[in-house]
């Protein structure tokens, strides 16, 4: 999200501003999905990056472009899914912009934040602090990247108990966000293979195609789980805070400009691995 200062200069004349787009046989299929499902992960990405920062997203904007074949009982269906997901966090749809077109559907999300504190950003991570991520990780291909539940409350729990230096949604992989939370702070990180929280989906996934369930944890995307940085002392807290969000430690930030690195079972480093969703051009 973009944060805008208003006149006043206070974080309550901060407008806090994100657009997203979702596109047929890219982050949907419509061969195979239903309508709903494709206006309710398009509303909730957007909102993802809303729990990225800590805020509370107040109003949504939509704009889609239908194709020619779309009919009105499929066009109901999308708006009803969009408006379940915004309805959730008491977010109201206030306007959009509908076109129809020779091409596939594609949905285009606006988001306005606000926020009582300084919204979190992704560069604020500190040589020291604790790594840790929210939920189980991969195998989002099963299902879960249609049906998650944006970590909007959580992230809120979180902020009001202890002082975060950096956070992001993991959308794209935590093999590909970590870098780029890093990236951005000017700093390294060594991540702990067996503290990585797996995703019963994730073993499935092994199951079928023999990748090991770390590397789906690492590199499959589409969690929206939230991976954030927060003084040692402070991780200690976690326990104490809502049972119903499930925190895992999975590793620690190191002195700037260093690289991600990976600790294996045997306690050898390993190089970071590459993954995470990249557009292609292709299916889901």
């Amino acid at each position: 999200m973009a944060a805008v200062t208003l006149p006043g200069g206070e974080c309550s004349n901060l407008a806090l501003l994100k657009i997203d787009q979702a596109l047929d046989q890219v982050h949907f299929d419509l061969r195979s999905h239903r309508p709903a499902a494709a206006g309710k992960k398009a509303v909730n990405r957007c909102l993802s990056d809303c729990a990225a920062m800590a805020c509370v997203p107040t109003a949504i904007l939509i704009s889609v472009a239908l194709p020619q074949t779309a009919t009105t009982a499929m066009m109901r269906e999308l708006f009803d899914g969009c408006q379940a997901a915004a309805a959730a966090f008491n977010c109201p749809i206030v306007g959009g912009d509908t076109a129809i077109w020779d091409q596939r559907l594609a949905i285009t999300v606006a988001a306005l934040g606000s926020s009582a504190r300084p919204p979190i950003r992704r560069s604020g991570a500190k040589a020291g602090d604790a790594l840790c991520v929210t939920g189980k990780l991969g195998g989002s291909i099963l299902g879960r990247h249609l049906d998650f539940i944006p970590r909007i409350e959580p992230a809120q729990q979180l902020a009001a108990a202890m002082n975060i230096h950096a956070m992001m949604d993991l959308s794209d992989g935590l093999a590909m966000d970590l870098p780029r939370m890093m990236t951005a702070s000017g700093t390294g990180a060594c991540v702990n293979a067996a503290w990585v929280p797996i995703h019963p989906d994730a073993l499935r996934l092994q199951q079928r195609d023999g990748k090991p369930a770390l590397h789906h944890a690492l590199c499959d995307g589409e969690d929206y789980e939230l991976l954030f940085a927060v003084d040692s002392d402070d991780a200690r807290q976690l326990a104490n805070v809502d049972p119903e969000i499930p925190v895992t430690i999975i590793g620690r930030v190191t002195p700037p400009q260093g690289e991600c690195v990976l600790v294996d079972d045997h306690g050898h480093i390993q190089v970071w691995p590459k993954g995470g969703w990249e557009y292609t051009g292709g299916g889901t």
